[in-house]
C-alpha cells in the first residue's frame, strides 16, 4: 500500500520569505525532535524568530524528500491541516510509482 504525503493548497505551497533551516535526519532523530516540538510525526516544522525550521526524515516511508519539505514548508507559510486540504491530491511515495 502506498504511503502519502498531503500536498498543501496552492497558496501556502511557495518559498518562505525568510531564512530557512533545514535538517534531514535518520527517521528515528526526526521523530525525537519533532515530538519535542510537539508535532508526533516523521517530520515537522516550526518558525521561530523569522526562520522557518523544517525537520526532514532521510529513511522515512516517503521516499520523495520534496513531498515532506513541500508539505512542512506550507506550515511556515501559515498552512494548518484543517485549512483548505479537502480535495488536495497527495504526492505519492516515488517508490509506489514504479
Amino acid at each position: 500500500m502506498p504511503i502519502y504525503v498531503l500536498e498543501p493548497p496552492e497558496r501556502y505551497n511557495h518559498p518562505y520569505s525568510g531564512p530557512v533551516i533545514e535538517r534531514v535526519l535518520p527517521l528515528g532523530e526526526a521523530r525525537t525532535v519533532c515530538a519535542h516540538m510537539g508535532a508526533p510525526a516523521d517530520a515537522c516544522a516550526w518558525v521561530a524568530r523569522g526562520t522557518c525550521y523544517l525537520v526532514i526524515p532521510r529513511n522515512g516511508p516517503v521516499k520523495d524528500l520534496r513531498a515532506y519539505v513541500r508539505h512542512e514548508r506550507a506550515h511556515c507559510n501559515g498552512w494548518t491541516h484543517g485549512e483548505g486540504a479537502e480535495g488536495q491530491l497527495p504526492a505519492l511515495d516515488a517508490e509506489s510509482q514504479r
